[in-house]
């Protein structure tokens, strides 16, 4: 048993390392080597020319295979040039593969079989190429799930025409691919203000135009036109543009809750990925309007931002919100204290949370008790579990009607606190931002009349 186990076990007749790719012939067929032993046998037995009629072409074949697999092992090689190492969700993730064949012998097939984990995401394809070319190929696909992911590994399969050797090229190396959330571009609600009072500037001056001018200066190259200062220009014969204050309002924590008890739903229906993007959608909008936005949360491990302003920090807290996974053990009343000790006096915390449980509303007052400003945006657990409101029926039906009696009677228990809540229903309308890859530029539609109207923007361009 042993024995024939061996035999059907295929053989590894040639090993070769190319740094981190390695290099095997295979002999995976000997049924042609059997045939012969048998031929020979019965020639010896039983001569007749039938025998060796056989035993010849047998030999013959086994011969060709035997050279092209060989040759195929020195000339043919395939290499996969890596896609960019993160893109966001929309996105075309989007990989070359090239074929070199040095050899005056065509490779009948090729099989690339690929082993990465993004969801939807499969460069595995058979192809053949023609003697002394040279290959090329790309491999697509619309990433739909946020997410660290990644690709690789992946092996190529050459084989001979008759089947009986596999060269085999694997390469061992894998690389991460972190998929960003998507960001709306405005939410159903009003964003938090933060917890300062009075009307208080600060020396630092705002690219953003604000309700608090600061004062002027020169107009440069790229400055808006609608940013003059019309009675100075006047006054010296030169441009001015006006400078805004920014506001003091105090700076925005985003307190995301991951506690894997009280998350819903699967997938991209789920209060996990929902409480991301709303969390990465309001950073965006906070981010564009000046504010200060930093996070704290804790999955499988704590991670906390401290507020900065700018279009930078928006990838250094998409970075983070891109990773973030649902943990146990992390109730929203513990998480809550530590809040306390984090947030320093005058900023607002904005909790993110699908629980509907009242348990947490008393860590609320802890922040209030300490001048923290408190906001929250409850996610309608109930509505992730329902079967998603037909289109076609969604303008029927007023937005607040959609909200389930759980999460209505929590927004009640926050009013008695003096906590300002929004309710984010599963189906709620979310106009996203075109995402911001190379695939995504100006896209227009031609209307019957012949109107052209955009359907896409790149990211950051007022549609």
């Amino acid at each position: 048993m042993r024995l024939l186990q061996r035999l059907r076990t295929p053989w590894v007749l040639y090993r070769r390392r190319e740094g981190n790719a390695e290099v095997l012939l295979v002999w995976r067929n000997r049924t042609p080597a059997l045939i012969l032993v048998a031929l020979l046998v019965i020639e010896l037995i039983i001569p007749a020319r039938v025998w060796v009629t056989l035993l010849i072409a047998f030999t013959v074949i086994t011969a060709v295979a035997t050279w092209w697999a060989w040759h195929m092992t020195r000339s043919v090689r395939v290499r996969r040039d890596w896609g960019v190492p993160w893109v966001q969700v929309g996105d075309l993730l989007k990989e070359r593969f090239t074929l070199v064949n040095n050899s005056p012998l065509p490779v009948l097939w090729v099989e690339v079989r690929d082993y990465s984990t993004v969801p939807g995401y499969n460069a595995s394809t058979v192809r053949a190429f023609s003697a002394y070319s040279t290959g090329r190929w790309s491999t697509g696909e619309e990433c739909r799930l946020r997410g660290e992911y990644r690709l690789g590994p992946w092996e190529a399969y050459v084989h001979d025409p008759f089947g009986f050797f596999t060269l085999i090229q694997r390469d061992t190396e894998a690389r991460k691919v972190l998929v960003y959330p998507p960001i709306a571009r405005r939410l159903p609600f009003a964003l938090p203000r933060g917890a300062g009072r009075g009307a208080a500037r600060t020396s630092h001056r705002s690219w953003e135009a604000t309700v608090n001018v600061g004062g002027v200066r020169t107009y440069l190259p790229g400055d808006p036109r609608h940013h003059i200062h019309w009675p100075t220009t006047a006054r010296r014969s030169q441009f001015y543009v006006k400078e805004f204050d920014q506001e003091t309002g105090g700076d925005i924590w985003l307190v995301l809750d991951l506690d894997r008890e009280v998350q819903i739903g699967q997938g991209g229906r789920s209060t996990e990925e929902m409480g991301i993007i709303v969390a990465a959608s309001v950073a965006a909008l906070l981010l564009d309007a000046g504010r200060a936005v930093g996070l704290i949360t804790y999955g499988p491990e704590r991670h906390v931002v401290t507020p900065a302003r700018g279009r930078g920090h928006l990838w250094e807290l998409l970075h983070v919100l891109a990773r973030l996974r649902a943990a146990d053990s992390r109730p929203l009343a513990r998480v809550l204290e530590e809040v306390a000790r984090a947030v320093p006096t005058g900023n607002t915390a904005l909790i993110i949370s699908p629980s509907l449980a009242p348990a947490w509303i008393s860590g609320l007052a802890r922040l209030q008790g300490r001048g923290i400003g408190v906001a929250a945006l409850l996610l309608d657990a109930p509505s992730f579990t329902a079967p998603p409101l037909p289109p076609q029926k969604q303008p029927l039906v007023h937005y607040q009607d959609w909200f389930s009696p759980q999460a209505r009677a929590m927004r009640g228990l926050l009013a008695e606190a003096q906590v300002e809540a929004e309710i984010i229903h599963a189906d709620t309308p979310l106009l996203l931002r075109p995402p911001t890859g190379q695939v995504r530029r100006w896209e227009f539609k031609v209307l019957g009349t012949g109107r052209a109207v955009v359907v896409a923007t790149p990211w950051g361009v007022r549609g």
